[in-house]
């Protein structure tokens, strides 16, 4: 791993340990991109800097298909987000084919009964560090 990744993500991992909007607004700058599962609120308001924000409702396939596949094929790109447990296991399950995996993750107090994660997923295999 590289001085200029391990910096990048051990920032992100930190930052994202705390409350969800504080965190986000924090970490944004330096994630290329944040997923947020709006089954825990409207997060995407957050002023986010240069990251880019996708939203969805549980279900990550388009998600995937639309931008993290092909994303995940070039050297880099890290992702963080505040999802369910559910999104978060199937994300971490596709990036470790990848070559990535989450390096941070924070149960955040229930919603709905449901126990949000805030997370990062950085490249970790030599031959995807950018």
């Amino acid at each position: 791993m590289i001085r200029r990744d391990m910096l990048k993500w051990g920032a992100l991992a930190s930052a994202l340990a705390g409350a969800p909007a504080a965190a986000l607004a924090r970490a944004g700058a330096g994630l290329d991109v944040l997923l947020l599962d709006t089954r825990f609120g409207e997060g995407a308001a957050v002023d986010m800097g240069a990251a880019r924000v996708l939203t969805f409702a549980g279900d990550v396939t388009r998600i995937w298909y639309d931008h993290l596949d092909r994303a995940w094929r070039q050297p880099g790109f890290v992702v963080g987000g505040i999802t369910g447990a559910d999104a978060l296991f199937v994300l971490e399950t596709l990036a470790q084919q990848q070559g990535r995996k989450v390096v941070a993750r924070n149960v955040l107090a229930a919603v709905d009964g449901i126990a949000p994660v805030s997370w990062v997923i950085a490249p970790v295999h030599p031959s995807v560090l950018a």
